[in-house]
């Protein structure tokens, strides 16, 4: 009961004494509030070391750099990081680690590496973290609702002062176990005691190093301590729950501390959440539940102001407070963002107008003027004029201001853009629709305009004034310029230069320089320079500077400007700032070189030191230069967090007056000593720090471990090194500096060292150092800001950044090339030596293979001997076997040289066709056996009983058995035997070869199959090569096959050879799939050859081409088929020329291209030709000929060295009608020559009944006419234009070429080809077919009549043709008819 009157009294006590704050005016400039979370509720806030905001939400930890704010929390995504996303408190050890207490634990978030752990105290009352503290040796305090903990870092375990061990004395002495008590704050004083504020259990004292706690006297009812704070007296200032305020000015006696009480109004029991002191102001700022605070402590009766709101910023649930001790505090509230206070002294007076008495609306101070520092002359936008007295702060406008009741209230309703003073005391007000207001001093104010002062000003519309030294007074208007001179006299004048007519300039200021050249700065003409006297227009004379004269960039001048060291500066509204040069006469920009953001200047002032003072569209700038230095020597900013009220600068709105400027704002203008600045530049010290690293558009927190691990090791905030791999494009480096108030103030710049020459400045806006496509190599990054006041200041370390190059230009990979390279060398040079090895032995291998093509054609002209001198002495009979037998086997022994070559340079190919082995090899032995039998050797084969169906290449088994079967017998001895047996099975054949022979020993054994191994062949008396058995080797491993040899010496040897037999054991392309025959087979042959020698039709007379005389035959056979033999070999060409005389009539040609010319020249019934021949090979000469219509039915024999199977492919594959290898035998070539002749007339002999089927009915040559076969069509077709001319007497070989539109030669060889007539054969051929079909019509027609009919000049000529084409003549044809 006593306790609760008590509360009572208490309550009505601060009722009555405290002083409430009513609604008033903020005395502090403050920012517009920081949004770190619209929809999260804030309750703490905290800046680490390195200045960086951390603000504890209800979703998650946030970083705010003033820029961007980054989360920290559980997610889906990032499960785990924290055990409760509230956060309740948060506090820095001395290790960069931040703790963070949350509503279930506490986080230890190590801002080096970005790893977080979370911890969880022992008890259940020590869930919630409410407070936490580290002292000064870096020992972290926890305070809860289990009282007082700490945490050991090294056992990485956490300490609690409990009723279990721990005391309380309490303030009247007695000594108890501590109960219950929950911790809100904790402090440490100078000498390490911890001050421990509660709940609900007061304010205690813990001396370190014991377990005992002192408890003050009860503060308040509820003996609430809920935020403490020590000053730096050592006062001890305790913030409590709905008491207010208490202070201890002796905290060290815990008995007697002297309490002192401050009275606090509220309307509820308020929280004071934190204390902190501002020494800037000398005063206690206190956020509470309701809003902020702040007491001025060294006043000895001041009282807490309480604010709600600053502004239009709710300060309810004013949750944290914090200080830079440097004049910033920042208010951080649960819902309203984070207000951000400033107060130190603003440079800046603000003076605003007072529109309480006036309607009229203001968006910004148009001009201004003073002419004694204390009344000001405003132009208003949209419209209007004020008179401000700044002492008074009282305003006047338009007709309240005296002397201007007379001026008519519409004149008010436009802008003013100037206002200048005349010598004489005169204001003039520049008005944009009604002309001039003129003030004199003492008088009413008057109006001039065009109407009334023509000569004055051209029109109404004027823009700004300028008295020069000589006091005359310049009006700059719209559409041009007049002066005024001292004496009222005044000019309209014409600005030209040269041709070009500039008067009606848009001028929107004039100004002076020292030489006294009037320089016009104008809205559409760039700037115009005047020079002369200003009371003789006629005497002045212009320059104009513009982007089409090259010597100023833009058309548009805001305002041009003399500065005390005599530099011309001009700027403008789209480029800024120029600086006139004066020896090459033009004006260069500036803003990229002092690096200005923006490209806009509104106004430029200079200050009684020299100093530049510009305005742009977002802050005031002050440029100081150096004695000795025409570059910046510091830039300065200034905006709305400066004092200057809400920035919005129209042209040339400025004013000097004294040592004072004045400038106007949007409804206030604000003036400033200059000279002040420099007491502000000591009070800015932020801190630059490097924020994050972007990889390729993706922040590093977004990385996963894997790449953030090979980036940096380390946290963006604190690495030293960044690793860039070669397959990241592009990355950037983000930096702040942490000034949180206005952050477009922040100018940065960055240098990559060994890559950038210079400093690169950051766009206005940015804060990043982007790179892309970086050579690979070591980079150091350095980087600058200032925050606007002109103080730079440098990252106080460089980052080394290592671009990694690709894998095949890496250190590793050079290292392998420098192996590559050796190995490659000693490679090389071991190949070269294997090469020049290889060519020689291919060279030689070369050398072999062409002497034997060229020994294939001597033997040929052997051969070709042998068989003429049969035929002349036929009684050498024996003789010729010999010689065609050593003829054959040397042929044999080329044969196998040449296929040796082959297996060397890989050109063996296997083509395998079903065929009968057991027939084969039957063949085989038998055509070999007369050389057993010459030796005295028996040769046995035993047959298998099971099919001999299989798939094998015929000419590689052909010289298998041969090589193994010749070798058996010169192995052998007389009287021994050879067995041969062949086994089949579904797969694979096996044949056996043993002989009785001398055998081999081991040694020779191991050398059976090197190439030129002769054996014994010297101990048998047998010639040998070496080649045959490593030939024979090679042909089974390409038939997928095995050979096996067993030898006993002086007992014999058995050769086993194993090869597969089904189709499916070769490859696609090793299997012959073709089925045309590609030469005449032996059955042809031999039925040719029993044929009788055909003669061919009997050649009349021919008008055919007069072409030179050809070498041919020596022996001339009219009767005879005509041949042309084509051989580059004198010897061999002769000798054919001898055979083939005795049956055919033959021509001879050297080489293809003679060739193509005589069978031009010659209608010709076939073409032996050799294949290997200079100027044109038999190859080219076939492809010609068969892709010519004329010729392509010409039968082709190709002769050769070249036995390849791919060699007589390609000769197929042009049109080759026969192939035969070098040397050959005269009987097969004229039989093959026979066959192909005998094959070509019976084709003829077809044509020629077609053709005389198509001319015997109409419907019958339609029908020919769609023949699919080209020869058949050109037959129709020329069997058709010769009927359309049948009665035609002169239609002779010209016409019937025209009309087949071909040439006359063509058509005669195209005729002769498929026909074998001549043309005028054909066509008389044609005229006497028709002539019997006529007569079979009707046999009483008279014999001239069908004469007539078909086109003969005369019945006799026609009867003798007929008789010599039917054997009667036409009149006893007739007769038959009748009677039949």
């Amino acid at each position: 009961m006593k306790t609760t009157i008590l509360h009572i009294l208490v309550c009505v006590c601060l009722i009555c004494f405290a002083t409430q704050v009513k609604a008033q005016d903020f005395p502090y400039r403050y920012l517009p509030p920081i949004t770190i979370a619209p929809t999260e509720e804030a309750s703490c806030m905290f800046f680490d070391k390195e200045g960086m905001m951390w603000v504890g939400t209800n979703a998650g930890v946030k970083s705010y750099d003033g820029y961007q704010v980054r989360t920290y929390k559980t997610n889906a995504y990032q499960p785990g990081i924290l055990p409760n996303n509230t956060i309740r408190s948060i506090a820095e050890d001395h290790q960069d680690n931040l703790w963070l207490g949350t509503r279930n634990g506490l986080v230890r978030m190590n801002k080096r590496t970005g790893k977080f752990k979370t911890f969880f105290l022992p008890d259940e009352s020590q869930r919630i973290i409410y407070t936490l503290f580290v002292s000064k040796d870096g020992t972290l305090w926890i305070g809860t609702d289990g009282g007082l903990s700490y945490f050991n870092s090294k056992t990485e375990t956490f300490y609690t002062y409990n009723n279990k061990n721990a005391w309380l004395i309490d303030a009247d002495g007695s000594k108890i176990n501590i109960g219950n008590y929950s911790v809100k704050a904790i402090i440490e004083d100078r000498n390490g005691d911890l001050l421990i504020g509660t709940w609900s259990a007061g304010l205690m004292r813990f001396r370190r190093g014991g377990n005992t706690f002192y408890r003050y006297p009860r503060l308040n009812a509820t003996n609430s301590a809920y935020s403490l704070f020590l000053d730096k007296h050592q006062r001890l200032w305790v913030g409590t729950w709905g008491y207010g305020v208490v202070r201890l000015d002796n905290p060290r006696n815990v008995r007697q501390p002297e309490i002192h009480q401050y009275s606090y109004s509220t309307s509820h029991f308020d929280t004071f959440y934190k204390i902190v002191h501002d020494p800037v102001t000398k005063t206690l700022w206190a956020c509470t539940r309701e809003g902020a605070c702040y007491l001025e402590e060294d006043m000895p009766n001041a009282e807490w102001k309480g604010y709600t709101s600053i502004g239009n910023n709710p300060l309810n649930f004013n949750n944290d407070i914090a200080t830079d001790g440097k004049g910033n505090i920042w208010l951080c509230t649960q819902n309203n963002g984070i207000l951000q206070v400033n107060t130190q002294p603003s440079l800046f007076k603000l003076w605003n107008l007072d529109t309480s008495h006036t309607q009229l609306t203001i968006n910004y101070v148009y001009s201004i003027l003073t002419t004694d520092g204390e009344n000001f002359w405003l132009g208003l936008n949209p419209y209007g004029i004020a008179l401000h007295n700044r002492k008074t702060g009282k305003t006047l406008f338009n007709q309240e201001i005296p002397g201007f009741a007379g001026i008519p209230s519409r004149v008010f309703t436009t802008s003013i853009s100037d206002i200048a003073r005349r010598s004489n005391g005169e204001i003039w007000f520049a008005l944009n629709s009604y002309g001039i207001i003129v003030k004199p001093l003492g008088k009413p104010a008057y109006q001039i305009k065009h109407e009334t002062h023509p000569s004055v000003i051209r029109e109404d519309f004027v823009n700004t004034f300028f008295e020069s030294r000589d006091k005359t007074l310049w009006i700059g208007q719209r559409n041009g310029l007049s002066t005024i001179t001292p004496d009222n006299q005044s000019y309209l004048i014409t600005i030209k230069e040269g041709k070009k007519d500039l008067t009606s300039c848009d001028i929107r200021h004039i100004s002076q320089d020292k030489k006294g050249n009037i320089w016009l700065a104008t809205d559409n003409e760039g700037i115009i320079r005047i020079s002369g006297n200003a009371r003789n227009p006629k005497s002045l004379k212009f320059k104009q500077y513009n982007p089409d004269r090259h010597n100023f960039a833009i058309d548009d001048a805001t305002a041009c400007l003399e500065d005390s060291r005599g530099r011309l500066w001009a700027i403008s509204n789209s480029g800024g700032l120029f600086l006139y040069n004066k020896v090459e006469d033009r004006f260069e920009p500036k803003n990229h070189e002092y690096h200005l953001p923006g490209d806009r200047v509104l106004t430029i002032k200079e200050d009684e030191n020299g100093n530049l003072w510009l305005t742009t569209d977002y802050a005031l700038v002050n440029i100081i230069w150096s004695n000795d230095s025409e570059k910046p020597q510091d830039i300065t900013y200034f905006t709305s967090e400066d004092g200057i009220g809400n920035v919005l600068f129209s042209p040339n709105t400025a004013c000097r007056y004294g040592k004072e400027l004045f400038f106007g704002s949007r409804t206030s203008f604000f003036s400033f000593m200059p000279s002040m600045k420099a007491k502000l530049k000591g009070n800015r010290s932020s801190k630059l720090v490097i924020t994050d690293i972007i990889i390729d558009d993706q922040p590093f927190a977004q990385l996963d471990s894997i790449d953030k691990e090979e980036i940096s090791k380390e946290m963006p905030d604190y690495t030293r090194k960044i690793t860039i791999p070669a397959r990241v494009k592009k990355f950037s480096v983000e930096f702040s500096l942490l000034t949180y108030g206005n952050t477009e103030k922040n100018v940065y710049a960055y240098q990559l060292e060994d890559y950038d020459e210079d400093w690169q400045y950051c766009d206005k806006g940015l804060h990043r150092a982007a790179f892309q496509n970086l050579p690979s190599g070591t980079y150091h990054l350095r980087v600058k800001a200032t925050d606007g006041y002109g103080k730079w200041q440098e990252l106080p370390y460089a980052i080394t950044i290592k671009v990694l190059p690709p894998w095949y230009a890496s250190r590793i990979a050079f290292m392998l090339y420098i192996l590559m390279l050796i190995g490659g060398i000693f490679a090389s040079a071991r190949w070269y030596k294997e090469r020049v090895k290889t060519r020689n032995s291919l060279q030689m291998g070369v050398i072999l293979t062409n002497i034997t093509h060229e020994l294939l054609t001597p033997l040929t002209v052997i051969s070709a001997t042998i068989y003429k001198l049969k035929a002349m002495a036929p009684q050498y009979e024996e003789d010729y076997l010999v010689m065609d037998s050593n003829i054959n086997r040397t042929t044999r022994l080329l044969r196998q040289i040449l296929e040796v070559r082959k297996s060397q340079a890989g050109q063996l190919h296997l083509l395998v066709s079903r065929g009968n082995l057991v027939s084969f090899i039957e063949d085989a032995c038998e055509n070999i056996r007369p050389m057993a039998e010459h030796q005295q050797v028996r040769l046995k084969f035993n047959k298998p009983y099971s099919e001999g169906t299989a798939w094998f290449d015929a000419d590689k088994m052909d010289k298998i058995i041969y090589n193994l079967l010749s070798n058996a017998i010169k192995y052998n001895k007389v009287g021994g035997k050879i067995d041969i047996s062949l086994s089949l099975s579904k797969e694979q054949a096996v044949i056996t070869i043993a002989d009785n022979g001398i055998g081999m020993s081991k040694e020779k054994m191991k050398r059976l199959y090197t190439r030129f191994f002769d054996g014994d062949y010297r101990k048998q008396n047998m010639p040998g090569t070496g080649i045959g058995l490593s030939l024979t080797h090679d042909l089974v491993k390409l038939h997928h096959g095995d050979i096996r040899c067993e030898s006993l010496e002086g007992e014999g040897t058995i050769f086993t050879i194993t090869l597969p037999i089904r189709k499916n054991a070769y490859a696609p392309d090793e299997i012959d799939v073709s089925n045309k025959r590609k030469a005449v087979d032996q059955k042809a042959i031999q039925q040719v050859s029993q044929e009788v020698n055909l003669e061919a039709p009997n050649s009349e007379e021919e008008d055919k081409p007069k072409l030179a005389p050809v070498r041919q035959s020596i022996f001339i056979r009219k009767n005879a088929s005509k041949i042309l033999v084509v051989e580059d070999n004198e010897e061999l060409l002769a000798l054919m020329l001898q055979v083939l005389s005795k049956n055919y009539h033959v021509f001879t040609a050297k080489n293809g291209k003679q060739a193509i010319n005589i069978i031009m020249k010659e209608k010709l019934d076939l073409v032996v030709s050799d294949v290997m021949m200079p100027i044109m090979d038999g190859i080219e000469l076939t492809k010609q000929l068969k892709s010519d219509k004329s010729f392509w039915q010409l039968p082709i024999i190709l002769l050769t060295a070249k036995n390849k199977e791919e060699d007589k492919t390609e000769a197929y594959a042009v049109g080759a009608d026969a192939y035969i290898t070098k040397p050959f035998k005269f009987e097969e070539l004229e039989v093959r020559i026979n066959a192909l002749l005998a094959n070509r007339k019976k084709m003829i002999e077809k044509i020629q009944a077609e053709v005389s089927l198509q001319t015997s009915t109409e419907s019958e040559t339609q029908t020919a006419l769609h023949l699919s076969n080209p020869d058949q069509a050109f037959i129709t077709r020329a069997t058709e234009v010769v009927m359309q001319h049948l009665a035609d007497g002169d239609y002779n070989r010209e016409s019937f070429a025209k009309d087949m539109v071909m040439s006359e030669s063509t058509l005669y060889n195209k005729v002769k080809a498929t026909t074998g007539q001549t043309v005028i054969a054909f066509i008389t051929s044609i005229r006497l077919k028709e002539a019997q079909r006529i007569i079979q019509l009707n046999p009483n027609i008279l014999i001239s009549d069908v004469a007539t009919q078909v086109g003969f000049n005369t019945p006799k000529y026609f009867s003798k043709c007929f008789k010599k084409e039917f054997g009667i003549f036409p009149k006893e044809y007739a007769e038959e008819q009748k009677k039949g």
